[in-house]
């Protein structure tokens, strides 16, 4: 199961190699932007001329466009302000938590920016000329969007360049309309796999749990603080 993997995957990366990323967080953001880039360009060419990739080439080229890596490092951001400061883990995740939302945000550019795209000149043009609208695509492409409008300005007040040019009390509220970026990719994903032939329950399982589990978290941990 995709989710499994990316999420292991990322997971592996952020707790094995934390010191590194701290330390050269600019090879990290260069290399996710690299990735972004070459995406949105098979991605343009599979749509204008067919071109096909094969194998794990497409296996992992799907991973990133449609949007699991960068969601996987989404999750760990969540988690990073949920979990017990006291723990370790927590600790480890929190000391690289602005540079893993960074490379998640440049991660999902893609995916955001090709699915509009798609929807503007594939999608659209035959829904104004059916007159059909199906109301789940519709619904998670909206969601999606008004996602990608909130997570602009978190994504860019993560790099501390910015974040340093605001006054604190401004950055956390700023930062606190990543509660409602979280919901909305919730939202997003339940949407997109409600609108499959066939609904696959253990991702949709799985992803609820997730999600569930990190709300729970949250919330416990805003009323042990008042």
């Amino acid at each position: 199961m995709i989710l499994i993997y990316t999420l292991t995957f990322v997971i592996l990366l952020s707790l094995f190699c934390t010191s590194s990323i701290k330390k050269n967080y600019r090879t990290y953001y260069l290399a996710s932007t690299l990735i972004a880039i070459i995406t949105t360009i098979y991605e343009i060419l599979r749509i204008s001329s067919n071109a096909k990739l094969y194998g794990f080439a497409l296996y992992l080229e799907k991973a990133f466009m449609r949007g699991h890596i960068s969601i996987a490092f989404f999750i760990l951001v969540m988690f990073a302000g949920a979990l017990n400061p006291k723990w370790k883990i927590t600790r480890r995740l929190l000391s690289i938590r602005a540079e893993i939302a960074i490379i998640a945000s440049i991660l999902i550019i893609p995916h955001s920016i090709v699915y509009l795209v798609r929807f503007i000149l594939l999608k659209l043009p035959k829904i104004i000329k059916t007159g059909i609208i199906p109301p789940l695509y519709i619904g998670y492409i909206i969601i999606g969007i008004i996602a990608f409008i909130i997570m602009i300005p978190l994504f860019i007040t993560s790099f501390k360049k910015f974040r340093c040019k605001m006054k604190s009390k401004d950055w956390r509220n700023l930062q606190k309309k990543a509660y409602i970026f979280y919901f909305l990719v919730y939202i997003h994903i339940l949407l997109i796999m409600l609108n499959e032939k066939q609904i696959d329950m253990l991702k949709l399982s799985s992803y609820s749990i997730i999600f569930g589990t990190y709300t729970i978290l949250r919330l416990t941990k805003h009323i042990n603080s008042r």
